[in-house]
C-alpha cells in the first residue's frame, strides 16, 4: 500500500509540473458527486497544446450512510480517494461533449453497527469509471461540468475471516463541476 501511495504521488507530481510548465490549456474545479463520490478537487490539463486529448487527476472525500456501498453493509463510509482519468472533448469555442474513462484508488473506513458495539473497518478498493457530459470551457475563465459517471468495482477486499466485494457495479452518478480555465 505504501509504495501505491508514493507510485500515485510522484505520478501527480509529474503530471502538475510538465503541464505548469507548457502553454496548454489547464483546469482546476471542484466536482460534487461523480467520481469523487461526494466532493472533490481536481486538476485537468490537454495533452499538448492542439489536442482535444486530455487528462485529470484529482483528490476526494467520500462520505455515504448507504448501506450497499460494500457488500459486507457497513452503515456509514467514509474515505479519501484518487481519481485518475484521460478524455477527449468534442466540440469548439466554449461548448464541448466530453468524454472519459478512468480509475479511482480508494482508502476507506467502514463503520458496523449493532444494538450493542460500533466497529470499524479499514478498506481499500479501485473503482473504474467513464464521464460522459458536457463541459463549458472558455479559453480563460468560468469552467462548467455536469453529466452522469458510471462506474463499477475494480477488485475485491478481503480481510482476515471471509472476502468482501465493492458494490458499485452498475452505479451511475450525476456529476456536476465548476472553477476555472487558465
Amino acid at each position: 500500500m505504501e509504495k501505491l501511495k508514493s507510485y500515485l504521488t510522484l505520478i501527480i507530481l509529474m503530471f502538475i509540473s510538465v503541464n505548469l510548465s507548457a502553454q496548454i490549456k489547464q483546469d482546476f474545479f471542484i466536482e460534487a458527486l461523480g467520481a469523487s463520490t461526494t466532493f472533490g478537487i481536481h486538476y485537468d490539463s490537454r495533452f499538448s497544446e492542439n489536442t482535444n486529448w486530455g487528462g485529470r487527476i484529482g483528490l476526494a472525500y467520500t462520505n455515504s450512510k448507504s448501506d450497499d456501498f460494500f457488500d459486507d453493509n457497513p452503515q456509514k463510509t467514509t474515505g479519501i480517494t484518487i481519481p485518475v482519468a484521460v478524455n477527449y472533448l468534442i466540440g469548439k469555442n466554449k461548448h464541448f461533449a466530453e468524454v472519459g474513462t478512468g480509475i479511482s484508488f480508494g482508502w476507506y473506513k467502514c463503520t458496523y453497527r449493532t444494538q450493542r458495539f460500533e466497529m470499524e473497518r479499514d478498506v481499500n478498493a479501485n473503482f473504474v469509471f467513464l464521464d460522459l457530459g458536457y463541459r463549458y470551457q472558455p479559453t480563460k475563465g468560468l469552467l462548467i461540468r455536469a453529466g452522469v459517471n458510471p462506474s463499477f468495482a475494480l477488485d475485491l477486499y478481503k480481510d482476515s475471516h471471509k472476502e468482501h466485494g465493492a458494490q458499485r457495479a452498475a452505479v451511475i452518478y450525476p456529476y456536476i463541476g465548476i472553477g476555472y480555465s487558465f
